[in-house]
Formats: structure tokens, C-alpha cells, sequence
């Protein structure tokens, strides 16, 4: 079984939009409605959603977290689906970030320090 690289925190009201990821130019349209978060870590985020997205769909997701004042716009891929088992939402979705740093289809290491911080601050919490 493979061991996850990063740790998973949780931080109650934290909320994520998605859009698929434009294969040339444009920009596309976050979806209307949010979706609340399960938990989250450097590497990625497992999210509830109504729609079925399909695994290896590239995304650019919005994540709204309480407390901060940006809402970072992270490029990531959904690497699984699964029925979700409460009445609430149809799926719970995992979606992993791509890698930090210059250049194409690189997230900002801004982002990737918001993300360390945020798990700093839930290691005090637990």
C-alpha cells in the first residue's frame, strides 16, 4: 500500500470551485456552485461534489479557506471518484496538486507556502 507523502489537515468551512483546465487559450468558468472540503495537504485536497469527474481531468480549482485573505487558484489533477455514502453530495473526489515551481502547468511556490503554514497551524490545533 503506498504511503502518502504529505500530511492531511482539516480546517472546518473551507470550500473549493473548480473549472477544467483550457487545453489552449481561454479561460473557462469556475462552477457556480462550491463544494466543502474533507481535508487537504500540500499534495492535494478530497473534496465532496455532485458531479462525477473523470479521473486524469485536468482542473484549476479556487480553494476559500476561513482565516486567510486569498483564494489561491492551484492546477490539479483528479486521480479518484468514489460514491460518497452520506446523502449530502453524490461523490467524494480526490484531486492531486501539480508539482511547485517556474514554468507550464507549475503551481506558485506562494501557494505552496500558504499550504505549509496552514498545516503548521493545524499541528497546533490537534
Amino acid at each position: 500500500m503506498k504511503k502518502r507523502n504529505c500530511k492531511r489537515f482539516s480546517i472546518p468551512g473551507t470550500i473549493i470551485y473548480y473549472k477544467n483546465k483550457p487545453r489552449f487559450f481561454g479561460h473557462g468558468k469556475y462552477t457556480k456552485d462550491y463544494y466543502p472540503v474533507i481535508n487537504m495537504s500540500k499534495g492535494g485536497v478530497n473534496f465532496l461534489c455532485d458531479q462525477r469527474l473523470a479521473a486524469g481531468a485536468q482542473l484549476i480549482v479556487k480553494v476559500s479557506i476561513p482565516g486567510t485573505e486569498t483564494e489561491p487558484e492551484i492546477i490539479a489533477n483528479v486521480k479518484w471518484i468514489s460514491k460518497n455514502p452520506e446523502q449530502s453530495y453524490r461523490y467524494q473526489t480526490g484531486i492531486a496538486f501539480n508539482s511547485y515551481g517556474d514554468g507550464k502547468n507549475k503551481n506558485s511556490r506562494n501557494i505552496l507556502s500558504l499550504l505549509e503554514s496552514l498545516e503548521r497551524k493545524s499541528d497546533k490545533t490537534d
